[in-house]
């Protein structure tokens, strides 16, 4: 038997009224419904909804549902969050890259279920800052642009999107034919004003409840074109700029990287995704191919960074003496220590999500566009898919 679940928690049912957490809490909803053996994890209890009549197991809540070999979560986190590769993890861990990018798929989902309770009820503290970090998926051809809203005191890392563009700078002629080439068959499908469009739209509520209990909120940017747009797109934010209760204030991208530059929160964090995250290491050979890929693993770098990393680096050898940029922020309660404790062994589906914030809606349902592989023929574009949609995952991660 599964040894960290003994009972059901919920029914597995979405249209089950026992699938609420508190519903089924409040009675016994369930009856013991018979048990099998498995070579891997030996007998399994079965539990059969009184309501419904819906069937399910001790297996049904864990972390390792519908696997055969049950890894070391634990472990894989550590690996991940100091630039270990995904076949050079795999590799340690004795298996092929193929499960490890199963279990990413796992944990960053329980990641966003972290992130999702802490955001639930956000009381913004602070002032914000917000920049991209440019990067590339797959080749140089498709350059990205991850956009994150981070605090300026915290440093806590409050959403997160992705936005694909065209290769930009000095080419050679083969290489502007090459690209040329490619944006016949293949365009990016939103810009970098819309992205950053849609994580301030997520956190305008909480942006706007802070200008109405503070004297003023003040959003850090750059001089990048499209962020006056973005901000100005939702009606809260909009209108408290007309009130002036929220400044956007820009910095010029050129300015020294100080702690002193308003831009350093973004700037912090940048530095911490190039030094944890090996496809983010400049000049790197481990790059990601897969855009939902990549931002599931930012899912769990921004859990990590944001509640297993001190805020401000000590002489102390046991990091729990220090304040994570979660507890700095006042981001700690009993709910998202219960789901950091379980996210190693648990389960979490998506019908239980609460914050309804768009950036963990894409991460969590694969809706980020992946570039297609494009091969050259007879200076012709031959296209294939390059990336996994919400069809070609199984239920189990989607549900």
């Amino acid at each position: 038997m599964t040894p960290f679940i003994t009972e059901p928690e919920f029914c597995p049912n979405q249209s089950c009224r026992f699938h609420d957490r508190d519903v089924a809490a409040a009675q016994k909803w369930y009856v013991l419904h018979g048990r099998f053996y498995t070579q891997c994890r030996g007998w399994i209890q079965r539990f059969r909804c009184n309501d419904c009549g819906t069937s399910c197991s001790t297996q049904t809540f864990s972390v390792h549902y519908w696997t055969h070999y049950t890894n070391d979560l634990a472990w894989l986190l550590q690996y991940l969050y100091t630039c270990g590769g995904l076949r050079q993890t795999a590799r340690m861990a004795g298996v092929t890259h193929r499960v490890l990018q199963n279990r990413f798929r796992r944990l960053a989902r329980n990641a966003l279920a972290v992130m999702d309770t802490a955001l639930e009820q956000l009381e913004l503290p602070e002032d914000l800052a917000m920049d991209g970090f440019e990067s590339y998926t797959r080749s140089h051809y498709h350059p990205n642009n991850i956009t994150h809203l981070t605090g300026s005191e915290s440093q806590f890392i409050y959403a997160a999107v992705h936005t694909l563009f065209r290769r930009k700078g000095s080419m050679s002629a083969a290489q502007r034919n090459r690209r040329s080439i490619i944006d016949r068959v293949w365009r990016p499908p939103t810009s970098v004003g819309e992205d950053c469009a849609v994580v301030l739209s997520d956190l305008a509520p909480a942006i706007d409840a802070a200008c109405a209990s503070r004297e003023d909120v003040t959003l850090h940017t750059d001089e990048h074109i499209a962020y006056p747009g973005a901000v100005s797109s939702s009606y809260l934010l909009r209108e408290r700029l007309l009130e002036g209760t929220l400044v956007h204030a820009q910095t010029s991208s050129k300015s020294p990287r100080t702690t002193a530059n308003p831009l350093f929160p973004v700037n912090y964090v940048d530095r911490q995704m190039r030094k944890n995250l090996a496809e983010y290491v400049r000049k790197t050979v481990r790059q990601g191919r897969e855009v939902n890929s990549q931002m599931e693993r930012m899912a769990i770098f921004m859990v990590l960074h944001n509640f297993a990393t001190p805020h401000r680096i000590s002489d102390h050898a046991h990091t729990a003496r220090c304040r994570t940029h979660a507890q700095h922020v006042d981001l700690v309660n009993k709910r998202v220590i219960r789901l950091l404790r379980r996210m190693t062994s648990h389960r979490h589906v998506y019908t239980h999500t609460v914050s309804a914030q768009m950036w963990i809606r894409r991460i969590w349902l694969h809706l980020h566009h992946t570039p297609p592989i494009i091969a050259r023929r007879k200076n012709r574009g031959e296209v294939r898919p390059g990336g996994l949609g919400p069809a070609a995952l199984p239920r189990y991660l989607m549900a």
